[in-house]
């Protein structure tokens, strides 16, 4: 256990412009507890709490404890230090005189391997990259997917922001990974999420109000950033506009038809999402049929036979 130093967390947080949500995941804990802690309700927390709590700040451990709490642990390694210091004066008599070359190139070696620490690791700029799939077109009050596709050049654990504005008149359902929270005044989805691969695929399903007229385009957007060091922000690339149809939106040419390319195409892009119910009976029995229709009065699909 630990004593860390709330004020100190809330001014390390704040200068990095990080939530307490944020905190909150990357720890492992509730935003309850980074808002106790920080107000010092809960002073004392598990000291692996409190190394991921410093990593998420981007400082070392010694910097967020409190005062007293860092000071004893700096006494305990320079006592360390100096007993380390007089086993090797005891060992070690004959060669006195060239222990200042030997500290000299110890420092030089702590130097540089720390510059080589901040340029390339602590402070490395992650590559990001992020591309949509949206379908061409859809069906209103009809459920479709969104993926969005991220990649970056870190091969280590590091956290990322996923925000995505859809339309007023979509409604977002469910996705995987989970959302971590959903705008009720704007709609806009956002994820926090901790990324262990240099490839990550979110998906979500959403609806198109049935009140919406048919031929409208449909406008998303939405970025991705990532903090190792430097915030890095990159807009969300590929499709970012649909259209209101009486079209499948695996229906990808619109002829009224799902063929052998096309459902392939769905369980490429969609098999391994197993959380998301995104209608594949229907989709089969469009392409077992010979084709499919859209019937104004009950506002869903027929299937030609």
């Amino acid at each position: 256990m630990v004593k860390i130093d709330g004020d100190k967390v809330r001014n390390f947080r704040e200068s990095l412009e990080l939530t307490q949500l944020y905190l909150a995941t990357a720890v492992g804990v509730t935003t309850d507890t980074i808002s106790r802690w920080e107000n010092r309700r809960y002073p004392t927390i598990k000291k692996e709490n409190a190394v991921k709590l410093a990593e998420a700040l981007e400082v070392s451990l010694e910097e967020i404890l409190e005062d007293h709490e860092a000071g004893s642990q700096k006494e305990e390694v320079e006592k360390r230090q100096q007993e380390n210091h007089k086993v090797d004066e005891y060992r070690l008599p004959k060669i006195f005189t060239i222990r200042p070359l030997l500290v000299l190139a110890l420092v030089s070696v702590v130097t540089i391997s720390g510059a080589f620490w901040w340029s390339f690791s602590g402070h490395q700029k992650i590559n990001i990259t992020a591309c949509r799939d949206l379908p061409p077109h859809v069906a209103p009050g009809l459920p479709f997917p969104v993926i969005i596709t991220v990649e970056n050049n870190h091969a280590g654990s590091h956290f990322l922001i996923l925000r995505e504005s859809v339309p007023l008149e979509c409604t977002p359902i469910e996705a995987d990974p989970a959302f971590t929270s959903i705008d009720k005044k704007t709609g806009d989805l956002k994820w926090i999420y901790r990324a262990d691969m240099q490839k990550i695929i979110f998906c979500y399903l959403a609806v198109i109000n049935p009140g919406a007229e048919f031929g409208a385009k449909s406008q998303f957007e939405g970025t991705v950033t990532v903090r190792k060091g430097r915030s890095t922000a990159s807009p969300i690339d590929g499709p970012d506009t649909l259209q209101l149809s009486t079209l499948h939106w695996a229906d990808v040419d619109g002829d009224q038809k799902i063929d052998d390319e096309e459902i392939l195409t769905v369980y490429d892009e969609l098999g391994k999402i197993n959380n998301i119910n995104f209608g594949i009976e229907q989709i089969e029995d469009i392409w077992s049929g010979s084709g499919y229709r859209w019937n104004e009065k009950t506002k869903k699909f027929e299937i030609i036979p």
